[in-house]
């Protein structure tokens, strides 16, 4: 009976730490996207510097729970692309500035998707 108690338990604290690992990646990863895609739509303008530092910032938060739960390779080049960022803003170059954000918007998406339990990530 003992055994039976401590299997349900343990399944129960593994059920739980999933859930909230889900939270937390669906929670931070939504953040980003939603911040990049306001960037995204932003007019060329001396604020494109300034939101697209706030940007790093809010990543450079999110990524310290974020390495818990994703794979450093992917954490680490979605840090650099957005690195670039303020740079490619301040230097006008504003076609390098948006393909750059659409490609850090679509990795984005991949990790949310990949996060979230179905049958094509599962398989």
């Amino acid at each position: 009976m003992k055994r039976l108690v401590t299997a349900i338990v343990l399944l129960a604290v593994i059920v739980a730490i999933s859930c909230f690992s889900l939270h937390v990646v669906e929670r931070d990863l939504g953040e980003i996207s939603r911040f990049a895609l306001e960037l995204r739509e932003e007019t060329p303008s001396s604020e494109l510097e300034t939101k697209s530092k706030e940007l790093l910032r809010l990543w450079n938060e999110k990524e310290e729970l974020l390495v818990i739960f994703l794979r450093h390779d992917i954490l680490d080049e979605l840090t650099a692309r957005i690195a670039e960022l303020p740079s490619l803003a301040r230097n006008g170059d504003y076609g390098l500035f948006y393909s750059g954000v659409d490609s850090i918007l679509a990795r984005l998406e991949d990790l949310l998707d990949a996060a979230q339990p179905s049958y094509r990530n599962l398989l």
